[in-house]
């Protein structure tokens, strides 16, 4: 792939750098923007002001990490980043050997000084949540993570988009599901940080078969999105900056915090050191705006179109950044 406008390359480390010095710092180069969504054309450059929550970073700072392929060391992966991840991605199923392997990579993670940010993904419809038929295992889940004492961001259902069924699977009630997750964690575990984590296709303003809207939570601390840059070697698409495509999503959260589940960008061969470059300006925009956390993706399951594991100039990017003072840690 041929990009004319080289001179994105640079611009993105000093961009961080000057985030994490207090210094103003430009935006994040649309480049090869899309149109903007509504219901704004403009996005806020901060999150609103709100309420504190557990676990909520300072201004200038932000939790910052990976996932961690399956089958690859954390362990050895920290010691060749000589930093352990300030937050841990991990996924888990709803039976009770997953529930528990979840309660165990929390403690893990937070004995080691990474915020857990933890998604379970449950079969059972999602009005069945709302009503109450769960409340039981949500419960128990929830006060066992209550028991910790210590913050860390839980999401049910990440990407529920992908799931939409007309038996209980439909936007209201993933709603609504949300609204009884964050009732009941309010009293049984008040330091977690419930994460609805959305997709950025669903607020693609090309898209006219979705309203955005009926998916938010707006009663939530934090709202959550994954993202990614859609090019690659085989599929030629075109080449996205993260700000690009945030800026298409910004204005419907009404300057909520943000939680980035996922993001994620292939290595370009034609093009060397483009796509730490792209990684430097990803970190450059959740610091100017105020993101609470970003985990990248660092994986090729489920990548038909190539992997978005971290090697290279883009791992040595992750590595400087993980290890800058901007950093937020646990507590």
């Amino acid at each position: 792939m041929q990009i004319g406008r080289r001179s994105l390359l640079g611009l993105g480390a000093a961009a961080v750098i000057s985030a994490a010095t207090g210094c103003s710092m430009r935006q994040d180069d649309g480049g090869l923007a899309g149109p903007i969504a509504e219901p704004t054309p403009t996005t806020p450059p901060v999150p609103t002001p709100a309420a504190g929550f557990p676990g909520q970073p300072r201004p200038g700072q932000m939790y910052y990490g990976a996932s961690v392929p399956y089958g690859r060391s954390l362990r050895e992966w920290e010691r060749e980043l000589e930093s352990t991840l300030a937050l841990h991605r991990s996924y888990f199923k709803p039976d009770d050997n997953e529930t528990g392997q979840l309660i165990h990579r929390c403690q893990d993670d937070l004995s080691h000084g990474r915020l857990p940010h933890v998604s379970i993904k449950p079969t059972w419809p999602w009005s069945d949540f709302a009503n109450g038929s769960h409340d039981y295992w949500m419960d128990k889940l929830l006060e066992t993570l209550g028991d910790l004492s210590a913050p860390l961001i839980f999401t049910l259902h990440h990407e529920p988009e992908n799931d939409v069924h007309p038996n209980g699977r439909e936007p209201a009630d993933y709603v609504a599901m949300q609204r009884r997750l964050l009732e009941r964690a309010a009293s049984r575990a008040p330091e977690v940080i419930v994460a609805p984590v959305l997709q950025h296709w669903t607020f693609d303003p090309l898209r006219t078969d979705i309203d955005p809207s009926e998916w938010l939570v707006p009663e939530a601390n934090v709202l959550g999105l994954d993202i990614y840059n859609p090019w690659s070697v085989e599929n030629g698409k075109e080449w996205r900056s993260f700000g690009s495509k945030m800026d298409e999503v910004m204005g419907w959260f009404d300057g909520k915090p943000m939680v980035i589940g996922e993001y994620g960008c292939r290595n370009d061969p034609s093009n060397p050191g483009l796509s730490a470059e792209w990684l430097r300006d990803a970190a450059a925009y959740g610091l100017q705006h105020g993101f609470v956390s970003m985990s990248y993706f660092n994986s090729g399951v489920q990548s038909p179109d190539g992997t978005w594991a971290l090697s290279g100039d883009m791992e040595q990017a992750f590595k400087e950044m993980l290890n800058s003072d901007w950093v937020a840690r646990p507590a």
